[in-house]
């Protein structure tokens, strides 16, 4: 879990992008686009969600609460430092930064990526676990490529983590917390994405009041889009999303 550790880029435009990574997984899944972003003069900081980088333990005590405490308070850290802070990250990031969004108008832009408002039946994520199981195997088997370097997850997860998921994507559900945001957003998810359901995206679309936002719908790339081949036009275009404001 070490190289799952915190990172921070420090840039040259004087803005700062803060990066959240999925469920599960930590801060160096979002590195690939970290070092884009700060190529182009910005700050980044990839940061752990609560419970997370540490040991699989903590994540018995971690839950939505967590998740968003962390996240405000890192947050919290960047707008103290500078006066242009935008949020970003996949899957459960993505969704803690439409929850800054909804709490937090100052913010000025968003770039969601793989956001679910509901799961995919039959994933690890979806799966109805029996109350006397408290662990799931994931193997980092078969990892290749950025997947291997980037893609670092517990390999003992315990299974009470996916309810902080759940009950965080209750809280975007709910009506009138996504009409909330209003800042410039950016949203991506794949098609193909085999987690989050793929309609997330347009749902998000649709139901944020931002005058200024836009989609990126790729045919292919799967749920972590971020470490796929696909992954460039999605750096290109966040950066010029961002570039734009």
């Amino acid at each position: 879990m070490k190289l799952n550790s915190q990172v921070f880029l420090e840039g040259t435009n004087g803005k700062a992008v803060m990066l959240m990574h999925g469920i599960t997984a930590g801060a160096s899944q979002m590195l690939p686009m970290a070092h884009f972003l700060n190529d182009y003069g910005y700050s980044v900081f990839c940061a752990n969600l609560a419970g997370h980088g540490t040991y699989p333990e903590d994540m018995f005590h971690t839950g939505c609460a967590e998740l968003i405490q962390k996240a405000e308070y890192d947050y919290s850290l960047l707008k103290a430092e500078f006066g242009t802070v935008y949020a970003g990250g996949l899957s459960t990031g993505g969704c803690l930064s439409l929850y800054l969004a909804a709490m937090h108008p100052e913010l000025v832009g968003i770039i969601p990526v793989s956001s679910p408002l509901s799961l995919v039946p039959g994933t690890f994520l979806s799966e109805n676990y029996p109350p006397s199981q408290r662990y799931f195997h994931r193997s980092m088997d078969g990892k290749t490529g950025l997947y291997k370097k980037y893609h670092i997850h517990y390999t003992e997860i315990p299974v009470c983590i996916f309810r902080a998921l759940y009950d965080l994507m209750d809280i975007l559900n709910d009506d009138g917390v996504l009409e909330q945001i209003k800042c410039p957003a950016f949203i991506v998810q794949a098609e193909n994405d085999e987690i989050a359901e793929p309609w997330s995206a347009q749902k998000i679309f649709d139901r944020i009041s931002s005058e200024n936002k836009s989609m990126y719908r790729p045919k292919t790339g799967g749920h972590s889009i971020v470490l796929a081949d696909e992954r460039l036009e999605v750096f290109r275009r966040s950066v010029e999303f961002l570039d734009s404001l």
